[in-house]
């Protein structure tokens, strides 16, 4: 293992690389990265070796010597999928009912959508097209109301309206009358019996 630490600080110092660059094209932890410089340990993930040895070059496979057991590889596997779940569970919290408690999840929830809206990003160029052709829109529309007679000012906009809605003012008037008439009947009908109970 003490090779292993040697020709790794040695590779990164030749490369100009930090720890945290290593853990960034590796995926690797800090902590494990520490512990390769200093001889405590050498990586066991296939894809970490991978990588270290396209950001180191070959000689990293050739210091770790073979790689390690497939019961090795199962049970990173295994403890790779435990601590999914644990950040599963860590970040669904239990809610308690109660009137603050839910006051909080409501700030928190517009909280959280506020901060995703911050850094929605557009394409420059299609907004530039769309300006243009929105402008050259515009300019159409503003000549085609030019010459068109405003509606609002139209002195026979009534008649207009009763004759393309000639059937809708028959139902109407036809539903006022019946109205009128049920009413009247009604009318009379309670008239009759207070009448008839004096």
């Amino acid at each position: 293992m003490e090779n292993f630490a040697i020709v790794f600080s040695r590779l990164k110092k030749d490369r100009g690389l930090s720890n945290k660059q290593i853990a960034s094209f590796t995926g690797a932890l800090l902590k494990d990265i520490k512990k390769w410089e200093s001889g405590v340990g050498i990586p066991t993930d296939k894809k970490t070796i991978a990588a270290l040895e396209g950001i180191l070059g070959n000689e990293i496979s050739s210091a770790i010597g073979s790689l390690p057991s497939e019961n090795l590889f199962k049970k990173e596997i295994a403890d790779l999928e435990n601590s999914i779940f644990d950040v599963q569970k860590r970040k669904e919290p239990k809610v308690r009912l109660g009137f603050l408690n839910r006051f909080r999840s409501g700030i928190a929830k517009k909280q959280r959508n506020s901060q995703t809206e911050m850094y929605t990003y557009e394409d420059i160029s299609e907004v530039e097209l769309n300006e243009i052709s929105e402008i050259d829109f515009s300019e159409g529309i503003y000549e085609d109301a030019v010459e068109e007679l405003p509606y609002i000012n139209d002195p026979k906009q009534l008649g207009f309206y009763f004759s393309r809605n000639t059937r809708t003012v028959f139902f109407l008037l036809l539903f006022f009358y019946l109205s009128y008439q049920g009413i009247q009947l009604f009318w009379e009908s309670l008239k009759v019996i207070v009448n008839n109970l004096l």
